[in-house]
C-alpha cells in the first residue's frame, strides 16, 4: 500500500512540524505540518523537493542535537540519551528521503522534461527569500509584518507558485498567456498594497517613505535627490540576470501598456524616429532632474512634475498604444525602456530565428514591441527593442524561434531563461512595494 510505504515522510514531516512549533516559529511548523499533502501531486519534481528537504531536516536536527549538547554540558548535566534520540532522528529523516527510490513509488511519481527547472525555481526562489528573511532587520515580507515567523509559510507559498508557473509556461504555446496573466497579477498586487497604504494600512507599504511609481523615476529620483540608489541597483541587477526581460516581466507600469496595445488585432508600423524620441526624452529626464537639483527647487515641485509625466504616460498607454497595437509608452516614451534594451545587451540571454523560417510573418503579427518586422525576420534575428517575452516563440508553427545562451541546446537555454525570470517575478512579488 502506498501511503505504508511513505509513511517515513510523512512521519519525518510531523516531528520537523514539532520541532519548529516548539521553537516558536509557528511559519515552518505550519509548512511541515502540511508538505505531506504535497505528496497527492503525482509529478517527478515532488520527489526531488522532498529529497532535498529531508536531507534539510536531518541538518537541521544536527545542529540542534550539537547545540542542545553543548548547553547541556556548559550546565554540568548529562547529554548521552539526548545526542542518542536526536542521533537517530537525523538518521531517520535523511533515510526517508530513499523511500523515493523504491520501485513502486517511482512508478507513482510521472517525469517530465521540465522537472529540473521546477525544482530548480522552487529553491531559487525560496533561497532568495529566505535571504530576505533572514538578514533584512525590518520585515519585508508582508505576512511577516502581520504574524511573526508566517515569513517563512510565504516563502514556501511563492516558492511552489514559482515551480507551478514554470510547469505551466514551459509548454510555448502557453507562455504568452501566462506571461500577461502574471504581470498584470504582479502590477495589481503592486499597486494595490500601495492604495491600502495610502489608506493607512502603513504594514502595506515599504517604508513609509513615498515615491513615484513611474519608471523614469528610477534615473530621475537619484539624480534629483542626490541619494536613494537601491531601484538603480535592483534594475541594473536585474538587467544583467535577464537582461530586458525587465520590461515584458517585471515592470510594474509595463503590463497597463502590454494590456492597452492588445486591444487591435495586430500592431501597426511605428516611425524610425521612434528610437531618437526615447534617447531625447532620456537625456531630457536626466537634464531637468539635475536642473531642478542644481536650482535648489522644493521636492514637491518636482514631484507634479514627475507626476505629470507619468500621467501622460499613461494617455499614451490608453489612447496610442491602443489604437496602434504597439506598445508605444514603452518602445517610444520610456527612458528605463531605452536603458534596458542597450545594457540589457550584456547579458547572454537572446532570441534567434533559426533556417527553417519560412516567412510567413505570424511572429511580426503578435510582437507588440516592433521587433519581428519582415526585415529582422529575415535578418534571423528580433531588433533592438526585444524584451525577450517569448510571445514569439509560441506563435511560430515551424518551431523556428529559439532562446540562445551561448552554445547551450536552445531547449535547455529557454528552460534557464524560464526558471530566472519566474523566480525573479515570485521574489519580487513577496517584497515589492513603496
Amino acid at each position: 500500500m502506498m501511503f505504508v510505504r511513505l509513511l517515513p515522510v510523512i512521519f519525518s514531516c510531523l516531528l520537523m512540524a514539532a520541532h519548529f512549533s516548539r521553537g516558536g516559529i509557528l511559519g515552518l511548523a505550519i509548512f511541515w505540518l502540511f508538505l505531506p499533502f504535497l505528496l497527492f501531486v503525482k509529478r517527478q519534481w515532488v520527489v526531488r523537493v522532498f529529497q532535498v528537504l529531508l536531507v534539510f531536516a536531518m541538518i537541521i536536527w544536527v545542529e540542534t542535537a550539537i547545540r542542545l549538547i553543548q548547553m547541556r554540558q556548559a550546565m554540568g548535566e548529562s547529554w548521552t540519551r539526548l545526542a542518542i534520540i536526536l542521533a537517530v532522528v537525523a538518521l531517520f529523516s535523511g533515510l526517508s528521503a530513499l523511500v523515493f527510490e523504491n520501485k513502486k513509488v517511482k512508478d507513482r511519481f510521472k517525469k517530465k522534461k521540465i522537472d529540473g527547472g521546477v525544482v530548480a525555481s522552487i529553491l531559487l526562489t525560496a533561497g532568495l527569500l529566505a535571504i530576505v528573511q533572514i538578514k533584512v532587520a525590518n520585515p519585508m515580507l508582508l505576512a511577516e509584518r502581520f504574524f511573526p515567523s508566517l515569513g517563512w509559510l510565504e516563502i514556501a507559498v511563492l516558492a511552489l507558485y514559482a515551480g507551478f508557473l514554470v510547469e505551466k509556461m514551459f509548454d510555448p504555446q502557453e507562455q504568452q498567456k501566462w506571461r500577461l496573466r502574471i504581470w498584470l497579477f504582479f502590477s495589481v498586487v503592486f499597486f494595490g498594497q500601495l492604495l491600502i497604504g495610502l489608506l493607512g494600512a502603513e504594514k502595506f507599504l515599504m517604508t513609509g517613505k513615498l515615491h513615484l511609481p513611474i519608471p523614469a523615476m528610477i534615473v530621475a529620483g537619484p539624480i534629483f535627490r542626490g541619494s536613494g540608489f537601491f531601484m538603480p541597483i535592483l534594475f541594473l541587477t536585474t538587467i544583467l540576470l535577464v537582461g530586458p526581460a525587465w520590461c515584458s516581466h517585471l515592470c510594474y507600469i509595463g503590463a497597463w501598456d502590454n494590456f492597452a496595445s492588445n486591444g487591435a488585432r495586430k500592431p501597426a508600423i511605428l516611425p524610425r524616429w521612434r528610437h531618437a524620441a526615447r534617447l531625447g526624452i532620456l537625456l531630457m529626464i536626466v537634464a531637468v532632474s539635475l536642473l531642478l537639483r542644481l536650482a535648489g527647487v522644493d521636492s514637491f515641485y518636482a514631484t507634479i512634475l514627475g507626476a505629470a509625466f507619468g500621467l501622460l504616460g499613461v494617455g499614451i498607454m490608453g489612447i496610442l498604444s491602443r489604437k496602434k497595437g504597439s506598445m508605444i509608452h514603452c518602445t517610444v516614451y520610456c527612458p528605463i525602456g531605452l536603458l534596458a534594451n542597450a545594457l540589457g545587451k550584456i547579458n547572454p540571454f537572446r532570441i534567434r530565428i533559426n533556417d527553417s523560417c519560412t516567412e510567413c510573418g505570424a511572429c511580426t503579427r503578435v510582437c507588440r514591441y516592433q521587433a519581428l518586422s519582415m526585415n529582422d525576420v529575415k535578418n534571423r534575428k528580433p531588433s533592438f527593442t526585444c524584451t525577450l517575452c517569448g510571445d514569439c516563440v509560441g506563435s511560430c508553427h515551424e518551431n523556428s524561434i529559439e532562446y540562445r545562451f551561448g552554445k547551450i541546446e536552445a531547449n535547455r537555454a529557454r528552460i534557464i531563461f524560464l526558471v530566472i525570470i519566474v523566480s525573479l517575478h515570485a521574489v519580487f512579488l513577496g517584497v515589492a512595494r513603496i
